[in-house]
């Protein structure tokens, strides 16, 4: 009698059930059509069984119900992770899908909401969106993984082109703990962080935000545009035509996603030479190719992350750094702690004692050189502070992404295996028992290094008059008496790499002048061995530059790589053919009392490097007296006289503190540029200065202009600053002393740090 009163309610419970079977049915339906009959079956590429299809599209509908019971009761809790949102009108994701992966690979537009800065509204910039990744999990399933470009006049976060990537492991955050360790063991990687997607309104769950690597990597680095090689390739063919080869078997194998623009696009001179050391077993010229400590530090990440996924067929990427004349290893996608090496019983896991995962890090093993400092990096690490931050950082993220995956919308592995929140949190803990073994055990084999004394090498002793013939490379300290006189040929370069002294005197200067009235090549001082240099009362004149397939320096004086470098009372002339007087790079130097005058082109560049210049003349020069890129320099007393385009060019996120200097007959007295900062006191610019100061947005990388403050400081009648929309110059004659502490101190205290 009961059951006959309740037949009637019986379709409450009748019409959603028959709904959910509905919904099922079609979504089990379409996903064994797209990834099984329109792909053959092919597990690599994403293909299922209809069994399969069944039970994620059952598991994801009961994660949909459970997703929406518990937001009812956190309706206005603070979220884990930052939310990042993407509108797109339908008719376009639909052109995405309709030929999946091929159409995924085009992109289609759409919008990003850029939130506003101290509270105010955001805006909805125009983008391109599109979809990445090789298997399913990226581009089939019920999360997708999106490729973003913007317009270069309106950047998300200082980025053009990033990722935002459904996960495909138990442990969510994977990749992005492997970047966050890579920034902590000093390998250079690109920008992460753990988000939460919406599309159209619609929460997407957690991926993983990452830039793509370019140009704008190395520059966010503090590096100088130079190549990046790409080895991505051969995954790919191996899946389809089932080729065996190696990246390092051809440079023919690598895409460049950097350039540096000294040389042609396809110019690969560097990957060439390192591929034929590589293939000749040369180990000293790999050495000299390579940066070891660089590499080391990068295979103590593989050892970490208990990872050989940075192999000889992908996920290799290689930068040439133009500064230093050396490859470096730029991490990514390296997947750390993969959950299928991991036993059942964690407690019988041996981690292993050495991991070499490519042929180029197989080869370093055979170097004693590259040993040594592998085992200096591993004790370093192993013995401070390094642990313990790796440790809090992962259990940062078990905290934040742990509390995230309760709402994920689906959590799936490359295989298309599905894995509840539950246990995804189960991995995230086993991840961090797992780093924990594997430090004790790393810190068992490596967590000793014995302190070896440095050997002082004998110098070469300059002195009366010395003639260079031929390029000559002193790899022992150089020591120059005063009055020496030393002659170079024609287009003949001296490399100092251990150091060099060249004391002079004021009645006794060292001159270095071209032999037989030509016209000499390059001065180059390069490499931490070089550190604590010294040039005083040194003239040089009648220089060039040099350049070769490798590395290009182009001033007459050339410091690379240096720290401590010092030039007193030293005058710089007449350079010819080459961009620069004294070009510094990656160096730290100490300017004082020297004239640079008459270069065809600019005077002095610093690039990637700290200065301070003091109570010296640049005069007469062809384009820029002082031209800085990604540099902070304090200088004083300075004078810049009837140079051809400008005074000082600061540019490229550089920061100039200018006190008590002068300005005449320059076309433009002082350029600010692409987020650099100049802050001048009492400064003072002629008549005949025709734009004394000029701030505006060159380079779209940076996304800004330049910003200028002036105290102290007043231009001619007729005379005004010029500024484009991205910059500001705050100009006045008050006393510095009067500055607010928001236009000055604050940024001098940026300053200083930058110099320390």
């Amino acid at each position: 009698m009961k059951l006959a009163r309740l037949w009637p309610l019986s379709w409450i419970l009748v019409i959603p059930l028959i709904s959910l079977l509905g919904i099922w049915m079609i979504g089990t339906a379409e996903m064994y059509r797209e990834l099984a009959l329109r792909n053959l079956g092919d597990e690599r590429l994403g293909g299922m069984t209809l069994h399969k299809a069944g039970d994620l599209q059952l598991r994801y509908l009961m994660q949909s119900l459970r997703r929406g019971a518990i937001r009812s009761v956190t309706l206005g809790h603070e979220e884990p992770l930052p939310r990042i949102h993407l509108f797109a009108q339908d008719a376009d994701l639909a052109a995405l899908d309709e030929h999946r992966p091929r159409s995924g690979q085009q992109y289609i537009p759409a919008r990003i909401y850029q939130p506003g800065k101290d509270g105010n509204d955001g805006d909805f910039s125009r983008v391109q969106i599109r979809y990445r990744g090789d298997f399913a999990v990226h581009w089939g399933l019920f999360k997708r993984s999106y490729r973003v470009k913007t317009k270069r006049s309106d950047l998300f976060h200082g980025l053009r082109r990033f990722n935002l990537i459904t996960p495909k492991n138990e442990v969510l955050y994977q990749n992005h703990a492997g970047y966050e360790m890579a920034r902590l063991l000093g390998v250079m990687a690109p920008r992460s962080e753990m988000v939460n997607l919406n599309l159209n309104g619609k929460d997407r769950g957690v991926h993983l935000f990452v830039e793509q690597i370019s140009e704008t990597t190395l520059r966010d680095l503090d590096r100088m545009p130079g190549d990046i090689y790409s080895g991505d390739e051969l995954y790919g063919l191996e899946v389809w035509d089932g080729i065996d080869l190696k990246l390092f078997d051809s440079a023919g194998f690598w895409n460049k996603v950097a350039v540096n623009n000294h040389y042609p696009e396809q110019h690969k001179a560097p990957l060439k030479a390192l591929l034929d050391a590589l293939h000749g077993r040369d180990t000293q010229r790999l050495e000299s190719l390579v940066d070891l400590d660089a590499f080391a530090r990068f295979n103590l990440w593989e050892q970490l992350a208990v990872s050989s996924h940075t192999d000889d067929t992908h996920n290799l990427r290689l930068y040439y750094d133009p500064g230093r004349g050396r490859f470096y290893p730029i991490l990514w996608d390296g997947i750390p702690w993969a959950m299928y090496f991991v036993p059942a019983d964690l407690d019988t896991w041996q981690p292993p004692d050495q991991i070499i995962a490519s042929s180029l890090m197989g080869a370093l093993f055979e170097s004693p050189r590259f040993q040594d400092i592998r085992r200096r990096v591993f004790a370093d690490f192993l013995g401070g502070t390094g642990p313990e931050a790796l440790l809090e950082m992962l259990r940062g993220l078990n905290r934040k992404v742990g509390l995230a995956a309760e709402t994920d919308a689906a959590i799936l592995t490359e295989n298309l295996n599905w894995v509840t929140p539950e246990e995804s949190r189960q991995h995230m803990q086993l991840t961090l028992r797992v780093v924990e073994k594997n430090l004790a055990h790393m810190t068992a084999l490596y967590g000793h290094y014995p302190v070896q004394e440095a050997r002082v090498a004998e110098p070469i002793r300059w002195s009366g008059t010395v003639t260079v013939e031929e390029n000559l490379y002193l790899d022992r300290p150089l020591q120059i008496a005063p009055g020496t006189r030393v002659r170079l040929g024609d287009d003949v370069s001296l490399f100092i790499r251990a150091g060099v002294s060249a004391r002079g005197t004021e009645d006794a200067p060292i001159t270095f002048q071209p032999a037989d009235g030509g016209i000499f090549g390059a001065i180059v001082v390069e490499g931490q061995s070089s550190s604590g240099s010294v040039l005083e009362h040194v003239s040089i004149s009648g220089g060039s530059g040099y350049k070769d397939d490798l590395m290009n320096y182009s001033g007459m004086l050339s410091v690379h790589d240096v720290d401590e470098f010092t030039l007193r009372f030293c005058h710089l002339s007449d350079n010819q053919r080459y961009d620069d007087q004294f070009h510094v790079v990656y160096s730290s130097v100490r300017v004082e009392d020297c004239i640079f005058e008459r270069a065809p082109m600019d005077a002095v560049d610093l690039d990637m490097s700290q200065a301070e210049i003091r109570r010296t003349r640049f005069t007469a020069n062809g384009n820029d007296g002082l031209d800085l890129m990604g540099t902070r320099v304090v200088a004083d007393q300075l004078s810049f006289e009837s140079n051809g385009d400008k005074g000082v060019s600061a540019g490229e996120r550089s920061l100039l503190d200018l006190s008590d200097s002068s300005f005449a007959g320059n076309l433009i007295g002082i350029q600010i540029k692409d987020d650099s900062l100049v802050i001048g006191r009492r400064l003072s610019f002629a008549a005949s200065d025709l734009n004394p100061l000029d701030a505006y947005a060159k380079n779209w990388r940076y996304g800004t202009g330049g910003s200028g403050w002036f105290c102290e400081t007043g231009l001619a009648p007729g005379q005004a600053p010029t500024v484009d929309a991205g910059s500001r110059i705050k100009l006045g004659t008050r006393s510095c002393d009067e500055m607010p502490r928001e236009d000055f101190q604050g940024v001098r205290r940026m300053l200083d740090a930058g110099n320390e």
